[in-house]
């Protein structure tokens, strides 16, 4: 995590992305601008955030740690939203983990000056009240509307959502329970997609060779 500190820098960033709008009170003096590098940890699992993050540019993928210590893949999400929300109301006690596909930058809201604050602003709570029922809608139109196609659609749906620098480097186990199928039928569709030259496997994962085939496939 790397703290931004250049104040031409900053002031670009709080005139373009609007944070003071979902609270009643003057939230700049207790937050920072920060910002992850991909495959970078924004929340550790099982921690409790000492941050409130707004993620305003990236995306980054939600995953959860069974007590056997088996990884499932969750959700995406991408800016701008909250993450850590659920903690910071008492909703769930430690945090899932929440790590960075591409560069994300946030606003890390520091809870120990001012939790008191943000959870008794009446305008700030609505407004997490409204995301959280958007959030809820959202994944669940996308899983309906998604569950309707094959998944070659589906898979190249994901890809695009998670490549990075033109490579593709997710786990099979967790892809395949994401998106609800065996391990096996996972494979064959990896390797029809190499067969097509739309992929390449290489030592580091896949490299992506054709993506307007992938984008051809995915589903909107």
């Amino acid at each position: 995590m790397r703290q931004i500190e250049n104040q031409k820098e900053l002031e670009h960033i709080w005139n373009t992305w609007s944070l003071q709008e979902y609270f009643s009170f003057s939230i700049r003096p207790y937050t920072q601008v920060v910002e992850f590098e991909s495959e970078e940890v924004l929340l550790h699992k099982d921690e409790k955030p000492e941050s409130l993050y707004f993620l305003f540019e990236g995306r980054a993928k939600v995953c959860l740690a069974d007590d056997e210590g088996r990884i499932s893949l969750i959700s995406f999400t991408k800016g701008p939203c909250f993450l850590g929300e659920m903690e910071m109301i008492g909703a769930q006690e430690r945090a899932q983990s929440v790590q960075a596909v591409t560069r994300c930058r946030c606003y890390a809201i520091d809870l120990e000056k001012c939790r008191d604050k943000v959870l008794n602003d009446a305008k700030f709570l609505r407004n997490l009240c409204l995301f959280l029922g958007q959030r809820f809608r959202r994944n669940t139109e996308n899983y309906v509307h998604n569950q309707a196609y094959p998944l070659e659609n589906r898979l190249a749906t994901f890809i695009l959502l998670t490549m990075h620098h033109g490579m593709y480097t997710e786990k099979h186990t967790e892809v395949a329970e994401y998106l609800g199928v065996t391990y096996r039928h996972l494979l064959y569709v990896l390797a029809d997609f190499r067969h097509k030259n739309i992929l390449e496997k290489t030592p580091q994962g896949y490299k992506i060779l054709d993506l307007a085939a992938l984008q051809a496939l995915e589903i909107h």
